[in-house]
Parts: C-alpha cells; structure tokens; sequence
C-alpha cells in the first residue's frame, strides 16, 4: 500500500498535467474569440448541441464575436464571404474530422461509413466512382416517372383524409416527411415504402433516423466518447448483433425483399406492389401511378446490385449496405426540411404564396405547365418558383452544424489570422446563409425576389455561397434529386390546393441535430 506522501505526489501530478493540458488549449487558439469554457472543453459544444438549438446559438455567436468563432479547444466554427472555396475546394487538403466517424455504422464488428461519413478522401472517391452517373443530372429523366407515381399517392391521400373533410387540420410537416420516404423507397426499391397509405412510421424507420441524428450529432462533439458507448467491442458483441444500425437493417431487410422475388419483378407484379394500399379516384392521378412503375425505369438497388455482380472486389456487400444507408437516411428528412420550410415561409407571407401560385397559374393556362403534374423540364422555366426554392434552402437549410474539416499542414489565414494545421474548422450552413455581406441587409428574412435581381453576378455570387448541398468534391451526390422532388411535388401542391395556416399567430417549433427538423406546419387544405 502507497504511503499518502506517495498518493498525495501522484495526485499533485495528475492535477498539473490536467492544468498544463488546459493552459496549452487555451493559448492553442488564444487570438479566436469564444465561450469561455469552449475554450477548455469540447463538453461546452456538446451540450448545446444537445440542446436542440444549436442553429440559434451559433447565429447569435457569431453575430457577438464575428467571423471567427472558437467553439472548441482546437475547433473554430467560421463564417465569412468567399470562405467556401478556402476549406472546401477541390485539392485544398482539408479533409474531414472525426466527428464523421460517429455515423459510420457497424456491420460484423467493422465499420460501413457511406459516403457523406467517409473520413478518407481516397476511400470516398472509391466509393463514388461506381454510382455517380445514376445520380447525375442526365439520369433524373428516369426518376421522373417513379416520384410522380409517390406525388400522385400523396395528394390522393391529402384528398382523402384532409381536403374532403371541412377545416379538418393537416400536420403538412409530417406527411412531407412521409411522402419523402416513400420517394425514396419507389427511388431505390420501385415501391414505396407505405408512409402514406398507412399513415404511420413505417417500422419506426423515421424514428430510428431522428434518434440517430441527435445522438451521433451530440456524441460527434467529442467523438473520443463512441468507443466508451455503442461502438465499444463489449457492447457491440453483447448487444449489437451483426448490425448495430436500424437503419441498416431496414435496408437489408428492403433488399432481401428484392432477392427473394428474383432481383426484379414482372410489370404486373410491380403494379401491384405500389398501388397497393392506394385507392385513387382521380383518374389523371391514378395513371401517373401505374406510369411510374414502368420496368424499364431502373431503381437504385437494381444499379447497386449489378455494380455488385460486376465489380464484386468493389461494391462488395458492405459497400451496398453503405449505398442503402446514404439513400435512406439522407433523402428523407433532409429534404422535406426544406420543403416544409418552402411552405411554411410561403403560409406566412401571403404575397409570396400569391405570386407563386399566378405564375403557376399562368403557365397552365398558357399550355406551359402540366397539371396535376408538371413535368421536371416544365418547371425549370418558373422564375418565381425556383426562386423560392433556392430562398427555402437558403433559409430553411437541412443542416445546421459546421461541416468540420482538419486544416492542413500548410495551414490556414482568414484575414489577419492564422489557424494551424490541426485545427478543426467548419462552416455552418445557417449562419452562412443569413450573413447580410451576402445575401443584403434582409437576410434573415424570406424574400425570393432577391433571385430574381437584375445583378446576374450577385445572383452568381449568392448561389456560389449556398452551402444546403455541402461544397467541393464532397458536395451532396443526391443534390439533383433532391432538385427533382422539390420542383415537382411544390408546384403540385399549390395548384392543387387552397392553404392556409390553422393558427397563424402561431410559429413553428424548429429543432437542430445537424439536421434541421421543423413541428407545427398545420393546415387546412381546401380543393381548388
């Protein structure tokens, strides 16, 4: 047994390491201004991350410290205009920090990391090479067919259960949501997925995704702590099984589905798969579904698939679980944050919705705009409406954390300051987008109309500074469908119905967890 002489020295030298440990934090990033604890401890960040309103407090960090923001001992969150091409161009060396690994699953005892959570550049350009092409802006005609058959569901279903039904109140908010699974189950499945048929979480697969986000954007703040949770080897022999991710086995569980019919499926049988559940008297409607299923319209899991019968050394059976994952968990919710903040915005400011639904109005009367659907390429030519897409990802961006990066060994300077190599830098979609050396003195206000400027270069210079879909070669691979639905479905929607908010004195509930997630966008749907 240790004399206390001895436990007492021992103590005294822990203490002055941690003390020591702590003065070199501080002084690490001394010239960054920030919380006063965010400069001792990640724990300050992690704990306003897990609040849930980490999207205000960072808007209000930086409009009390500047451009520059310490929000870690070695993590500095920066908005400031032409920033973007400084730590997110191509060949710039700054790859991306640890807090990626957080959402890299477990299959079999190792990790999957999908492309977004892919920490190495090597790995990610690996894993992007073989399906690039089914996501570019050249494939999205083969799309069209399959979210028009979700899109004619939805406002079946909102006719069904809301419009027919006088001042019956809609959760809006949440059938986006669904109706954003479903696309993307007929997206990579060829059938939806039943969110709106059933009207429920199918399987708790949205619940699943929402738990996740809160708990790896909490735990990614210092992602040391993962090892002494789920991804600990006790655990995950204890309790995991072979894959720790709901998610994940979702995706297995959707495939496995496709196996057992054959890896395809007749037209009849793919007819019937997604008009079941789906009763729809409106004969224009119920075309588009049987249109979308057309077999020569290939879904993403027959692409992962043959690339995994071609390229078995590739896109071997973790990969395609990685393909499966990246579809699932970011088509969803990603996108019909922006959709209901599209919406809500519109609600809330009656000239917008007035002006949008002219200009649709207009079009369909000229012959320009297909109705119940309009088609992708008719859309592209709506002014006002792709104005109030970009303002929706604008202002109502998905994410709402720093896209953190590791600054290289040449090292950083924004302006007068130098960050070393080592450093973890980021820049948050949500403060960016509403900084007014931007995007004007209005920026934290909806305006559409500022898209439509005669100024083509501060058009040019606006859109270079939307980060919604990330930036550099780790922009989102997903971007051009995500385009797709909301081109289509929002334009849908308005020349469908008459809107309007059950309360509106009432303000929505917006909650963060690196994805943005909005409560409260109810209302009253009325045929036109």
């Amino acid at each position: 047994m240790l004399p206390h002489s001895s436990i007492y020295l021992a103590l005294a030298t822990i203490g002055l390491l941690i003390l020591s440990s702590a003065i070199r934090s501080y002084y690490r990033l001394s010239q960054i201004p920030g919380p006063l604890l965010a400069k001792f401890t990640d724990l300050w960040r992690l704990l306003k991350v897990k609040r849930g309103d980490s999207h205000d407090t960072f808007v209000a960090l930086h409009e009390q410290y500047g451009d520059l923001v310490r929000i870690g001992p070695n993590c500095v969150s920066i908005s400031k205009p032409d920033a973007i091409p400084m730590i997110y161009g191509i060949q710039k060396g700054f790859v991306k920090s640890d807090f990626y690994t957080v959402w890299q699953n477990m299959v079999n005892g190792k990790r999957v990391a999908s492309m977004v959570f892919a920490t190495d550049e090597n790995q990610h350009a690996a894993m992007r090479r073989p399906i690039a092409q089914a996501y570019s802006l050249s494939s999205l005609v083969g799309y069209e067919p399959l979210v028009d058959s979700t899109t004619a569901v939805f406002l079946s279903r909102l006719d069904e259960v809301f419009a027919s039904k006088e001042d019956k109140v809609c959760d809006l908010g949440l059938w986006l949501g669904w109706y954003a699974f479903d696309v993307i189950g007929e997206l990579t499945f060829s059938k939806r997925l039943g969110f709106l048929e059933k009207a429920q979480d199918v399987e708790g697969i949205a619940k699943s995704i929402l738990q996740n986000f809160e708990w790896c954007a909490a735990l990614g703040q210092m992602p040391w702590l993962e090892w002494w949770t789920r991804k600990n080897p006790i655990y995950q022999r204890l309790f995991a099984g072979p894959t720790s991710s709901p998610i994940i086995k979702f995706g297995q569980r959707r495939m496995q589905e496709r196996l057992d019919e054959g890896k395809g499926s007749t037209e009849e049988e793919a007819n019937d798969s997604v008009t079941a559940g789906a009763s729809i008297a409106d004969p224009e409607l119920s075309e588009k579904v049987l249109h979308g299923t057309l077999p020569n319209k290939p879904d993403f899991l027959s692409r992962f698939l043959e690339l995994h019968e071609e390229q078995p050394e590739v896109v071997d059976q973790r990969r395609l679980l990685a393909y499966l994952f990246m579809n699932i968990n970011a088509g969803s919710d990603t996108i019909s944050a922006t959709a209901r903040g599209l919406i809500y915005h519109s609600l809330k400011h009656p000239n917008t919705l007035q002006t949008l639904r002219e200009e649709l109005d207009a079009a369909s009367a000229a012959g320009d705009l297909t109705s119940p659907l309009p088609t992708w390429n008719e859309c592209q030519q709506l002014p006002y409406l792709n104005a109030c897409i970009k303002e929706a990802l604008r202002l109502s961006p998905a994410l709402a954390l720093p896209l953190e990066r590791i600054v290289p060994p040449s090292g950083l300077r924004m302006g007068d300051t130098a960050i070393p190599p080592g450093t973890i830098v980021g820049i948050n979609p949500w403060v960016l987008h509403r900084d007014k050396r931007i995007f004007g003195h209005d920026a934290d206000e909806w305006n559409p109309s500022r898209w439509l400027v005669d100024d083509a270069e501060k058009v040019k210079y606006m859109e270079r500074h939307l980060l919604s879909f990330g930036a550099g070669t780790r922009t989102c691979l997903g971007r051009h469908i995500a385009m797709l639905e909301l081109s289509k479905m929002i334009p849908a929607l308005i020349l469908r119905y008459d809107m309007r908010l059950s309360d509106p004195k009432k303000a929505w509930k917006v909650t963060s967890a690196f994805a943005v997630k909005q409560e409260g966008l109810e209302v009253v749907l009325t045929r036109r």
